[in-house]
């Protein structure tokens, strides 16, 4: 079986209508707990964990420590989700990990099987330390298996409401379910709900104090990440020195990255990751700023048009992905509500950054596109 031809059955989704742990930890228990093999940082939240899981990634290695990372989605590959200190996972190990799992007699989800994927990679390469990724839910989500050393929820925001529920406080009591007994919790301000959770599971809670701490990423928000990534860093005993030039040497692609210098690509896909983008923008120098977007699926223009009320001209990507709304759908929808729109691919968006450029260009909306942008073959 090729790579590809694996991938295809890696991917296939499975109908769930009852979301528990008991596959998953099954399965762990199958494979002797792969999870319990190295201490495990669990962070969690709306916005704000995949790069505060990069922080803690680029500290713990660039402090020596044999140290796993596990995040999603990718971007370009599925390896992108398994990294160590020393590699990203490779093909090769990805089919070879794949195999054991296909031969696994239990039936798991495509959540799961990554779950369980990065678990046994982890164990293999002898990992001291794995910085573990939650992916949607908290309470549910598959990798809530793990017994943490210490945990940490970013933020509580709208996403994902199709599972999580529609207010603030029914998201943080999805979220809250990774918060352990006695196990520390770095939050990045008070939250009643979360701390209340966290007092009868007498687990400590750590406010993580805005410190002046510089990054390499850019966007305000980035702050408030480093001063999380920072109190993890201090909890683990990491020098505070070393945590700060770690902290400038953070790798963490498709985050307010420009990929030439008029032409910035963001993951920006919810409320409060399109207001960080809009403040961000509201500081750079630019007079003209065209706008490229995808939505995944299920989500309304509504999203982008009321955090951007100023702009009323938009370019549409055309993503070949069922993750993602149809350009055509897009368009009409735009075009109903009064807007211009205008179908762009990746390439003619290159092109018009190549042409234009007194003009910044900012691809956003889902991270489903991204890869498109950062992949060599475009």
């Amino acid at each position: 079986m090729n790579y590809e031809t694996l991938l295809t059955r890696f991917f296939q989704k499975e109908v769930i209508t009852k979301y528990s742990l008991d596959a998953i930890e099954k399965a762990c228990e199958y494979f002797w707990h792969p999870e319990k093999a190295f201490s495990v940082i669990h962070i969690g939240g709306t916005n704000g964990k995949w790069s505060v899981s990069r922080m803690t990634f680029q500290i713990l290695k660039d402090a020596g420590k044999k140290v796993g990372i596990f995040t999603g989605p990718h971007l370009v590959d599925i390896c992108e989700r398994f990294e160590t200190e020393s590699w990203q996972m490779t093909r090769d190990e990805f089919m070879y990990y794949a195999e054991i799992i296909f031969a696994y007699p239990g039936k798991l989800s495509y959540f799961e099987k990554c779950t369980l994927m990065a678990f046994l990679f982890f164990r293999d390469q002898k990992s001291e330390y794995a910085v573990i990724e939650v992916w949607v839910w908290g309470r549910l989500d598959a990798t809530n298996v793990v017994k943490p050393i210490i945990t940490t929820i970013t933020s509580i925001g709208y996403d994902h409401m199709e599972l999580l529920g529609n207010t603030l406080e029914a998201i943080a009591h999805e979220k809250w379910g990774i918060i352990k007994p006695h196990i520390p919790i770095i939050l990045a301000e008070g939250n009643a709900v979360l701390e209340n959770r966290a007092h009868t599971q007498q687990s400590p809670v750590i406010l993580a104090s805005r410190r002046d701490i510089p990054t390499n990423l850019l966007g305000a928000h980035q702050r408030a990440n480093a001063s999380i990534a920072y109190e993890i860093g201090t909890f683990l005993g990491i020098p505070e020195e070393k945590i700060r030039t770690s902290l400038l040497r953070v790798v963490h692609h498709g985050r307010l990255e420009y990929i030439r210098k008029n032409l910035l690509i963001d993951g920006a896909h919810n409320i409060d990751g399109l207001q960080a983008l809009r403040g961000y923008l509201g500081w750079e120098q630019w007079k003209n700023i065209h706008y490229f977007v995808a939505l995944k699926a299920g989500k309304s223009i509504d999203l982008l048009t009321e955090t951007f009320p100023g702009v009323h001209t938009w370019g549409v990507i055309a993503c070949d992905s069922s993750m993602i709304i149809p350009e055509n759908t897009l368009i009409a929808e735009f075009r109903w509500q009064g807007y211009e729109a205008e179908i762009f691919t990746p390439d003619t968006i290159r092109e018009s950054a190549e042409k234009n450029p007194d003009t910044l260009h900012v691809v956003f909306g889902s991270l489903y596109v991204l890869g498109v942008f950062l992949s060599p073959s475009v």
